[in-house]
């Protein structure tokens, strides 16, 4: 059977950490987290950020440890068994393919709110006919792509920052969320951390990553960090003029009260979401095709053929469930359960690095951490969505 080339290198693989974080987090999620945490939407970023950070030192730890495709499936199934393993692997699958369901969502949203979903469907379609010719001249598209967003990212935030004035920031939304509690900022935490958890997809391709012991980390690191100086001034921005939340595609909404031109945004939208979308479809297909090799899932699935060695079943199968998802859910619902699987997913893999030998901060308050904040997330997702 033909194996999977290793022709990634640190460039490639932040910008798969890029791409799979800014889209459907920076376009998306601030609406439905904002309905949950109100003011205290900064507070839940902060602790989706922590989670984020925790999950990604225990993340890189094992990814120099087992540098093959899988993430935390692999990790899982070395260090704690099958069944651990077998949660990681399909909460990961669940849980991407929400979100990718919600990033082809954004696109329509975005560039043709009447018809998004007709346009969603197509942007998927458009992706499995990029992926199934391989990675390579994706990434260079992705990369132009990426570029573009974070410079249309930067301006807005800048022009928005000039232009604040007392009129604009303290207008006020017409429906205001109710007051922020506990569980409802740590539930929004929940739907914000969909937004960071695109490092993940850096682990999972790591048989196609040159020198994974050395770039993996790193480019987890660099994707985080961007991300996160992003995403603080972005939510910033929108709580100065709080009516933009709102909307469901509430960038769109600050650049028309300050006068920002639409247009960026909505290329913008495109841009991001849809490498966010590509980036997510890779993730998800390769989660398949490690795990039809190991045996969870039909061997057919891990089959690899063209000339770019493409496992192609996988990324038609990964299109064809992402595509069902497009047509019957939608943004808002398909982050809340993204961020659960997800979640749960980063549990595995927090378990995982206690049972590698380490100094006790790596080994054992970091994860342990990690596990704590995010049990009270899950949980206040859960609370939240019965409610």
């Amino acid at each position: 059977m033909t194996s999977v080339q290793r022709t990634i290198g640190i460039g490639g693989a932040t910008l798969i950490g890029l791409a799979s974080m800014i889209g459907t987090g920076v376009f998306a999620s601030w609406s439905p987290a904002y309905s949950l945490a109100g003011s205290a939407l900064l507070i839940s970023l902060l602790i989706a950020a922590l989670i984020a950070t925790l999950n990604a030192i225990s993340n890189a730890r094992l990814a120099r440890i087992f540098p093959q495709s899988g993430g935390g499936y692999v990790y899982g199934k070395n260090c704690l068994g099958s069944n651990p393993a077998l949660i990681a692997g399909f909460s990961f699958l669940i849980g991407k393919t929400a979100s990718a369901s919600a990033a082809a969502l954004v696109i329509g949203a975005y560039l043709a709110p009447d018809h998004s979903r007709i346009v969603a469907v197509l942007a998927v379609i458009i992706v499995l006919a990029l992926n199934l010719r391989g990675l390579k001249y994706s990434l260079i598209a992705m990369a132009l792509s990426v570029s573009i967003v974070v410079a249309i990212m930067g301006s807005l935030i800048l022009f928005s920052q000039a232009s604040q004035s007392l009129s604009v920031t303290s207008a006020l939304p017409s429906d205001l969320p109710p007051e922020p509690t506990v569980v409802s900022t740590l539930a929004a935490a929940g739907i914000l951390f969909v937004a960071f958890a695109g490092y993940a997809r850096i682990s999972v391709i790591a048989s196609e990553v040159k020198r994974p012991t050395l770039i993996i980390p790193l480019a987890v690191g660099l994707s985080l960090s961007i991300v996160l100086v992003l995403y603080f001034f972005v939510a910033s921005s929108l709580l100065a003029a709080p009516q933009t939340l709102e909307s469901s595609t509430p960038l769109e909404a600050l650049a028309r009260v300050f006068g920002y031109p639409v247009w960026l945004i909505q290329i913008g939208a495109l841009l991001a979401a849809g490498a966010a979308l590509f980036a997510l479809m890779v993730g998800i297909g390769r989660m398949m095709y490690a795990m039809a090799l190991d045996g969870p899932l039909p061997s057919s699935l891990a089959l690899v053929a063209g000339p770019r060695a493409v496992p192609r079943r996988a990324e038609i199968l990964t299109s064809v469930i992402v595509l069902a998802l497009t047509v019957f859910g939608g943004i808002g619902v398909n982050l809340a359960v993204s961020g659960f699987f997800v979640l749960c997913y980063y549990a595995v893999v927090q378990f995982a690095s206690m049972t590698r030998e380490g100094n006790p901060v790596i080994r054992w308050i970091i994860p342990g951490a990690g596990l704590f904040v995010m049990t009270l997330v899950v949980g206040s997702l859960v609370l939240s969505t019965l409610g």
